[in-house]
């Protein structure tokens, strides 16, 4: 009887922890009513992938509820519709928010905007509040002691030890709150990258910063600095180290490579950071073309099946996701195109946005698209490069489409890699490219209206408008 009563009374303290690690985010929304407002945790600060972990439609009295389990403090997205807000968020944390409508002031974006997420009732000790309290207080010292005299001088390097000083002092006491410990150190350790006399060279950065320190993978602020640190590092290396992971990298050997990292100083002390820094290193590599992609895919799989540490795993993992599928935000494959004996690749359509669309021309339906595409391009085509591209097939007269169709249109191969690349699968597919080669929608609207009844059109007229006003060319 007394094993039961032992084993209940288990059961119900697990019932309660669990209830207690519930995080709550309540809200207003006015702007979204009838919306759906949903909560992304990012997966990691390598690829900046999400993860949905909530959802709820903004009632009619603009309020919304998203309730979900945390496993740790995190930053975390708030979404709807197609702009979004961050913030952080505790474990068992519960908030109260204000969720705004985009800024008139501000560019549309196709691939959504950032809105200003108001907090209501938060409290001193909370993640948000010290973040926020700490980072005005840093961006304040910034703008008042940053600038070209002083950074010349050894005025602004005696500003910086005082300023570190009185940060030191005044959080003393907060020794328990991990996440915003690293905040405070890292976004202080950002300061030591600006340029001014009298800096850390990058080895007394690496044994202060790095070297004795444990990787905190969900720390947004460490984790920005890591990756700045070890920003293209291949080419900063001595030359035989890089050879070695060349090597490594031909034999698709992830040890390989991480045994020529280990002579690199400042990665031969910590295995599983050095792990994740021949990840990064290695999402680098893929569009170089000098680098064989399917051994740097073989790579990634291994390390996320066999890998050794969990957050190296989950990135691996993303990274190869990244790689091969088309995602909004990601850097478009670069491709190879043949027009009329002129090679086209992805900067060739670069400083204007790039809708490439793959079409079935045997297709009735898919040529009845091209028809309402028409007037879509003769309003646009000033601002918006149209290419068409379709699999080489012998019942197809090249040249009576390119009478026909006033865009440009290629027939390639059926071998060409841009069909996996940017996985064709069914005809029309479009996808929209922005000036700097990044993938804004994949797929993207066609002339057809989708089931909010939107088309292409619409997205062209914003950014035809978002250009007229002289910001267009900001990604």
């Amino acid at each position: 009887m007394n094993r039961y009563l032992i084993l209940f009374f288990i059961s119900i303290a697990s019932l309660q922890l669990h209830a207690q690690s519930l995080t709550e985010i309540n809200g207003y929304a006015p702007a979204y009513i009838g919306k759906e407002m949903e909560v992304y945790q990012i997966s990691d600060f390598i690829t900046m992938r999400e993860e949905r972990i909530a959802s709820s439609t903004v009632k009619a009295d603009s309020t919304f509820s998203l309730v979900f389990n945390l496993d740790e403090t995190r930053k975390l997205i708030l979404k709807s519709g197609n702009n979004k807000a961050s913030m952080f968020a505790n474990p068992a944390g519960k908030y109260e928010v204000l969720f705004q409508e985009k800024n008139k002031y501000d560019t549309y974006n196709p691939s959504g905007n950032f809105v200003e997420l108001i907090f209501f009732n938060l409290g001193k000790e909370d993640i948000n509040y010290k973040i926020l309290e700490f980072n005005r207080w840093n961006d304040e010292f910034v703008a008042t002691y940053y600038t070209k005299h002083n950074a010349d001088s050894k005025f602004f390097v005696a500003r910086l030890d005082t300023f570190k000083m009185a940060v030191e002092k005044y959080y003393h006491a907060d020794t328990i709150d991990r996440y915003f410990n690293y905040h405070r150190k890292y976004t202080i350790a950002k300061l030591d990258d600006l340029r001014f006399t009298g800096n850390r060279n990058q080895y007394e950065k690496y044994d202060f910063y790095i070297k004795s320190i444990h990787p905190y993978y969900q720390n947004e602020v460490y984790m920005d600095y890591i990756t700045h640190f070890y920003e293209k590092l291949l080419p900063r290396i001595n030359s035989e180290i890089n050879n070695q992971v060349y090597l490594g990298i031909v034999k698709s050997s992830p040890s390989a490579i991480n045994r020529a990292l280990s002579r690199e100083y400042t990665l031969s002390k910590q295995y599983k950071l050095r792990e994740l820094i021949m990840l990064k290193t290695l999402s680098e590599c893929f569009y170089e073309k000098d680098y064989p992609q399917t051994n740097i895919l073989t790579i990634l799989d291994s390390v996320a099946r066999f890998g050794k540490y969990p957050e190296n795993k989950i990135i691996a993992q993303n990274l190869h996701f990244r790689l091969t599928e088309l995602t909004q935000g990601a850097k478009a494959p670069d491709f190879l195109l043949k027009d009329e004996g002129t090679d086209l690749t992805l900067p060739s359509f670069q400083k204007k946005y790039f809708y490439l669309f793959f079409v079935d021309p045997t297709s009735l339906d898919n040529m009845k698209q091209m028809n309402l595409l028409k007037p879509i391009y003769e309003r646009y085509k000033e601002n918006i490069n149209f290419v068409m591209v379709y699999k080489e097939n012998p019942g197809v007269d090249l040249g009576k489409l390119k009478n026909e169709l006033p865009w440009k249109v290629i027939s390639s191969k059926e071998n060409n890699s841009i069909f996996k690349n940017y996985n064709v699968v069914n005809y029309p597919y479009y996808v929209l490219i922005d000036p700097f080669g990044y993938v804004v929608n994949a797929p993207a609207l066609g002339p057809i209206p989708n089931g909010a009844y939107d088309t292409i059109d619409k997205t062209f007229f914003l950014i035809q408008k978002a250009l007229k006003e002289g910001n267009g060319s900001d990604r």
